[in-house]
């Protein structure tokens, strides 16, 4: 079933039988988890408050990015034949094995949820109010702080180029409109093209496994003992707690 709709929207499916596991996605949207050298970096899901508001939470640990930075050069130029899965081969290579669905997603609807200071992000789906479409969670500093950078990708943007940045997700999306995904690699590109007003081009890599929740443990790591925080996850958790067998 999953790979039926992994292949309706467009996603490659493929196989990673040797990758190294440094880099992996756990759970099913609503309550995920980005792992980053076996760390939880980041969990995403709903905060059960009886609205459909949902949030993140972040770890303090940013030093990850190291291992995906040889994909900056070859996702800028990406043309419409370009093949998706050879464009991911770098960070296929970091995920744990299982099968994935790849995609170059054109002209995305998203919206961004930078993390504040207290290392979480809110918001509601389906709200009018800039928050259509896919969650992109930012794994980096947001907005990013490089402006050569980001005037070089908007002047590409301009001239016709549409670079990639890189999402993963843990699963395909059974609703675009809630949803979300997590920012690999591309903050600067993101920026760029939220200042020229075009919209997004991905490369959108999704897991495809059993619908299982992301483990407790990745939710407690990630509070690190913060009671505020554990008082907005307290559902979530509850949820994570019923369903870890």
């Amino acid at each position: 079933m999953i790979t039926r709709l992994a292949e309706s929207l467009g996603y490659r499916v493929l196989e990673v039988q040797d990758g190294d596991g440094t880099l992996s996605v756990g759970g099913h949207d609503g309550a995920s988890a980005l792992r980053v050298g076996w760390r939880p970096l980041i969990v995403e899901g709903y905060t059960g408050s009886g609205s459909i508001d949902r949030f993140a939470i972040r770890t303090r640990d940013a030093a990850f990015r190291g291992s995906l930075r040889d994909l900056r050069g070859r996702l800028r130029h990406a043309t419409r034949d370009t093949d998706p899965v050879e464009l991911a081969r770098p960070i296929l290579g970091l995920l744990q094995p299982g099968h994935y669905g790849v995609r170059i997603w054109r002209d995305a609807n998203v919206h961004i949820e930078p993390f504040g200071e207290n290392g979480t992000a809110w918001w509601y789906p389906y709200e009018p109010i800039g928050t259509e479409g896919t969650a992109v969670i930012p794994t980096d500093v947001w907005p990013p702080r490089d402006e050569e950078t980001i005037i070089g990708y908007v002047d590409a943007i301009e001239d016709g180029d549409r670079p990639l940045a890189v999402i993963l997700r843990s699963e395909p999306p059974g609703d675009e409109q809630d949803c979300a995904s997590f920012l690999i690699d591309g903050h600067h590109k993101l920026a760029a093209y939220r200042r020229t007003g075009i919209a997004p081009h991905f490369l959108d890599i999704a897991r495809l496994a059993d619908r299982r929740p992301c483990p407790p443990d990745d939710l407690r790591d990630v509070i690190d003992g913060d009671a505020k925080l554990q008082q907005s996850a307290a559902n979530l958790m509850r949820y994570l707690e019923d369903r870890r067998n």
